[in-house]
């Protein structure tokens, strides 16, 4: 396999570099003959969504997470009239999110809008997707630096900071298991300063232009991944977690999705014009 530009040399006492960190990362998904064979992913399970600032409460529903080759869906429903689903697309060329209401959107979809790139460059979702860019680095070609053992949550953990070919106003941390080098977490820290802030509208939780600005607000997101299974030969995550922390004086908000997933289906024979919007009218 090809590795992108600019990979750096680990300094720890492991000395591992960032492409002997993928290597084995990609081993521990399956052997490269298994991998080579999936080009589609369609995964089914529940979702629970928690709210712990900028509100309260919890709404359970169902998720479908589906992808192939760098294309990719998300979709959430949920047994609330008040949030009754959240559907985020990639096509291949172009993002979608859909509309809380008309005009509005949440602050998950609004978070994605505003940093597309996530979606396009395959990271969201990480190995429960085939657009997961580590799978194919000749095509990405980002710039990877391998930072060392980092603790999280008590467990030692490889870091890897990823850097997109195209800029990103976002700072973007890998995680890896020290032992199986499965990836675990992926944590994404912004800053929006306050003359950035003026540019944000029609959101739902991210900081808007309205109101008085005296500091710059912070968006801290992670994914974490966890109770790894096999599936069709690949050892994938059963448990998937994505959090947004919004530190705003005006919106501040702090939300997780977490996935319970159950279900895995294999190379469906799926065209484009699945993972395109369905009669919505784009902003």
């Amino acid at each position: 396999m090809a590795f992108g530009q600019g990979l750096a040399h680990g300094q720890d006492n492991k000395r591992l570099t960032a492409a002997e960190l993928i290597s084995k990362h990609l081993d521990s998904i399956g052997s490269a003959e298994t991998r080579a064979l999936i080009s589609a992913m369609s995964i089914k399970g529940s979702c629970l969504l928690t709210v712990r600032q900028g509100g309260r409460g919890q709404v359970g529903g169902q998720t479908l997470m589906t992808s192939k080759g760098q294309m990719n869906l998300i979709n959430m429903t949920f047994d609330s009239p008040e949030y009754p689903f959240e559907l985020l697309t990639f096509d291949g060329k172009d993002f979608h999110a859909s509309q809380f209401k008309p005009g509005v959107r949440t602050s998950l979809a609004q978070f994605f809008v505003s940093r597309d790139a996530l979606f396009k460059e395959g990271l969201i979702g990480g190995t429960l997707t085939s657009s997961w860019p580590l799978l194919d680095l000749q095509q990405r070609n980002p710039k990877l630096e391998y930072a060392g053992i980092k603790k999280i949550g008590g467990k030692q953990l490889h870091a890897l900071r990823y850097r997109p070919r195209h800029s990103l106003e976002m700072k973007i941390t890998l995680f890896f298991d020290s032992e199986t080098f499965q990836h675990v977490r992926t944590e994404y820290e912004e800053t929006i300063y306050t003359t950035d802030q003026q540019r944000i509208a029609n959101s739902r939780g991210l900081p808007s232009s309205s109101g008085p600005r005296s500091s710059n607000a912070r968006i801290n997101a992670f994914e974490e991944f966890s109770d790894f299974k096999v599936e069709g030969g690949l050892n994938l995550p059963h448990t998937y977690k994505f959090e947004l922390a919004i530190q705003s004086e005006v919106r501040p908000a702090l939300v997780d999705w977490a996935f319970d997933l159950t279900e895995f289906t294999f190379n469906l024979p799926l065209n484009e014009g699945y993972f395109q919007p369905k009669n919505e009218k784009e902003d």
